[in-house]
């Protein structure tokens, strides 16, 4: 069963969208983020007797949470609690086992100090007996998400095998398998398994994920239409409504390379020889038309400068500069190096990419084509996605939360500037691919307007070597009046973390800290007022667009 919004009619969801605006305005930042969807359960719950569209999205959106995380126990307490009424018994039962599944009999922390330490053997030598006995279930639950993570196919399907389900548990275990088989398997294989949930348990989290299998099998219109259905029956679930959005108005790339002349392609790159060469030789065989690449080797004393020398006979003679730095100033100093480079400096769009990246063929026709049908804004930027299986989010849809909103980080200080991570590192399930306004987009791949680099300035070299230095100069355009465009239908792999997700050591953590103070500094709370501001106003103008576009678009189908 799917919670729904009854006789989908345009009125109703106009009522939705005025009632959420005004009571949950902060729904309009995404349905899949783990704590915000808790978050946005609890409030449309406290809200829900005075307004029936809300129960429908409290109990629709406490029963996916537990979809999506079905060995969740505060999850499946929710969702048992909120949609009990018309579970059927085989939802219930299997519910009720994750609720009565002990969880203070399992030594948490050791767990969690095996699985970090990422030794496969010794995972196969200590917690995989475990998962025969008794506490099986229960050793899996802490263990499942970091099993899948751990990039060895046999681990988390070996683990899967050993726990010993009882007939009441058959469903949660196709659950998991089809979960693993979309990260590790094929399109046919996991469809093949998705076929054998029980859809009145899985309703909405089988539906989406038939929908995104078939967009990836090249079935446009077959997951579109069934995405469309899910959406039509849950309105309330934001990124279904911005994806279906995207899908039925796709993103004109035609002639997108016409004004490529105007495009300058920058990398820089620090003892990362094989990796740039490799991104360069991705690069040349992208379609880039008639763009410039410079590519600045940033002091290294390995390969890199080789690399960077040879690839200029990877592009068109006088489309390729290669430049030679005696010693690693940081990437801030490097991306103001190659900005003032006197072809950047003319051109319209300076777009950087990281040193370790995989980029799909029209990634620059995808940017480009973005940037006309939004009126050519300050950036725009795109989903990144680590590579390799399993696939999961690095950066996505950024945006802002109201000063103050959320808990600091560093002891000390008093952190306002806030920004929502809405994946969270969480897998690619397609969630997050559609186009949007955003507060901010992931330099690992974005696309400079080079008016707004003029009006506003470059990157500030205060931020070496290298944190917050692209998100303070996102939020300064936008003070400056620009806006950002996420490019979601736009993937790209990013090799290694980012830097904030590499700090490891106390050196490290410490210029992650330094860098984050000196963030909180340098804009004042009304500077962070108004941010919040221009993120929500785009937010919300784009969403009734787009939900009216949608309301009019499937009202007959």
């Amino acid at each position: 069963m799917i919670a729904a919004t009854n006789n989908f009619e345009p009125e109703k969801i106009k009522a939705f969208i005025d009632t959420v605006k005004n009571y949950v305005p902060l729904w309009v930042m995404g349905t899949e983020e783990f704590s915000h969807q808790n978050g946005l359960v609890n409030v449309f719950q406290q809200l829900a007797a005075a307004n029936p569209q809300l129960a429908q999205a409290s109990t629709g959106l406490a029963m996916l949470v537990w979809q999506q995380n079905p060995l969740d126990r505060p999850s499946a307490i929710r969702c048992l609690g909120l949609n009990d009424s018309w579970c059927p018994p085989a939802m219930i039962k299997i519910l009720q086992t994750i609720i009565d599944t002990p969880v203070s009999d399992i030594p948490v922390q050791d767990l969690d100090n095996l699985l970090q330490a990422g030794d496969h053997a010794l995972i196969i030598r200590h917690l995989f007996p475990l998962l025969r006995g008794a506490d099986g279930l229960s050793w899996l639950t802490h263990s499942w998400d970091t099993l899948l993570r751990m990039g060895n196919a046999e681990l988390p399907r070996t683990a899967l095998d050993l726990v010993n389900w009882n007939e009441d548990l058959i469903q949660l275990k196709q659950r998991l398998k089809v979960q693993y088989n979309f990260l590790y398997g094929s399109i046919e294989e996991t469809l093949h398994d998705l076929e054998k949930l029980n859809h009145d348990i899985w309703s909405m989290w089988q539906d989406y994920m038939r929908s995104e299998l078939l967009l990836r099998a090249g079935q446009t219109k077959e997951g579109t239409a069934i995405l469309a259905e899910l959406w039509k029956a849950n309105i309330w679930n934001l990124n279904w409504g911005q994806k279906l959005h995207s899908l039925l108005n796709p993103i004109d790339t035609s002639n997108a390379l016409d004004q490529s002349d105007e495009v300058a392609i920058l990398l820089y790159s620090w003892n990362n020889g094989q990796l740039i060469e490799n991104t360069l030789k991705g690069l040349a065989a992208s379609n880039i038309g008639n763009a410039r690449v410079f590519a600045l080797n940033n002091g290294s004393d390995d390969s890199t400068g080789q690399g960077v020398n040879d690839s200029q006979y990877l592009f068109k003679q006088g489309h390729y500069k290669p430049i030679h730095l005696q010693t690693n100033v940081g990437a801030p100093p490097a991306r103001n190096w190659l900005l003032a480079e006197p072809e950047v400096r003319k051109s319209k769009w300076a777009v950087f990419l990281d040193d370790d990246v995989e980029i799909e063929e029209n990634w620059l026709e995808e940017l480009l084509a973005t940037a006309k049908a939004y009126g050519n804004p300050g950036a725009v930027g795109c989903r990144i996605t680590s590579t390799g299986a399993p696939r999961s989010l690095q950066s996505a849809d950024y945006h802002l939360f109201p000063p103050g909103n959320g808990t600091s980080q560093i002891e000390g200080l008093t952190e306002r500037v806030m920004v929502f991570d809405s994946c969270r590192n969480g897998f690619d399930y397609g969630q997050f691919s559609y186009t949007r306004p955003a507060i901010h987009v992931s330099g690992c791949c974005h696309m400079l307007n080079m008016e707004a680099v003029h009006q506003c300035g470059d990157f500030d070299v205060r931020f070496n070597p290298t944190q917050f230095d692209d998100l303070e100069r996102d939020l300064r355009a936008t003070l400056g009046g620009y806006e950002h465009i996420y490019a979601g239908q736009l993937r790209i792999g990013h090799i290694q973390h980012s830097s904030l997700a590499k700090a490891s050591n106390v050196r490290s953590m410490a210029q992650v800290f330094g860098n984050k103070i000196k963030l909180e500094s340098k804009y004042s709370g009304h500077d962070l007022n108004v941010l919040f501001g221009k993120d929500m106003t785009m937010l919300w103008q784009d969403v009734e667009r787009k939900w009216k576009e949608l309301a009019d678009n499937l009202m007959h189908r």
